[in-house]
């Protein structure tokens, strides 16, 4: 029979992070689902529980977190698409909520927290109905906490290493609704692991091929633009490329003047004239 969700989990070389993961996924209110962990071609492949619903698929070609996630989609049967990070968990009414969610809209989003941090004091976005205008305008939904119809969604873009997830995003909320359960269903790890492909580099990198390839889309959405331009300059900032945080966050500014926006700026003007601006 199908199953009402499957649950795709990328995972590379992190098997002790990707026990509690799959762990998280077994302990769900909601039974009714196959999970299928795409191991992205690591020296030693992992070892999952015994449980019927789990599946491992291996690939030959390490292709980075979305061409995994690819996978998992093309070998997916349920009516429903749920992600997980191997580096996060769930809580176990994670699928419950998007069950409730999938009754108003074929994309249903939870709200999320760090791993360890007081989940009475989480708050997150609530988006409902057509999102397109407003859903780049801030941090998007992450993916632990995003669910889809299966027949509805899209692959994601394996040319983005780092952001795949917000151009998966754009695409998304052009053509399909959303609903938003304000239960906190993903908590996401901070940790100093190892994280494939999704350095600060590598999300420069996919920013600015963001920008080219939606420039109409951008130029239509100068909000969107502007956070995005000011995610851009925190990056920079974490690379130590202060020259480039200037450029992003005065072009934010310029979009859409924030506080918070204005402090960054400073800070990497009262920062520059160092070697990173050779």
């Amino acid at each position: 029979m199908t199953p009402e969700f499957s649950v795709i989990i990328p995972t590379h070389g992190r098997p002790d992070l990707l026990r509690e993961a799959v762990e998280s996924v077994l302990q769900q209110t909601v039974a009714d689902f196959e999970c299928i962990v795409v191991d992205d071609a690591s020296a030693e492949p992992p070892t999952l529980p015994d449980d019927p619903r789990l599946r491992l698929i291996c690939r030959e070609q390490n292709g980075g977190p979305p061409a995994a996630r690819n996978t998992g989609i093309a070998a997916a049967a349920g009516t429903y698409l749920a992600f997980l990070d191997d580096d996060d968990v769930w809580r176990d009414g994670r699928l419950a909520a998007a069950r409730d969610g999938h009754r108003r809209a074929p994309v249903a989003i939870c709200w999320q927290s760090t791993l360890g941090a007081d989940i009475s004091r989480a708050s997150g976005r609530v988006l409902n109905g057509h999102v397109e205008a407003v859903v780049l305008d801030g941090m998007i939904p992450h993916l632990g906490a995003t669910s889809i119809e299966r027949a509805r969604a899209p692959r994601f873009d394996e040319k983005y290493e780092a952001s795949d997830d917000v151009e998966w995003w754009l695409r998304v909320s052009q053509s399909l609704e959303v609903a938003t359960n304000p239960y906190v269903g993903l908590l996401y790890r901070v940790h100093a692991g190892p994280r494939s492909r999704t350095g600060q580099r590598n999300r420069l990198h996919d920013a600015s091929m963001l920008f080219e390839q939606y420039d109409a889309w951008f130029a239509a959405h100068p909000r969107a633009k502007a956070f995005r331009l000011s995610r851009m300059g925190l990056s920079a900032l974490q690379v130590n490329d202060r020259k480039l945080a200037v450029q992003c966050f005065a072009r934010s500014l310029r979009l859409r003047p924030r506080p918070r926006t204005a402090w960054h700026l400073l800070r990497a003007l009262a920062s520059r004239g160092g070697p990173a601006d050779a």
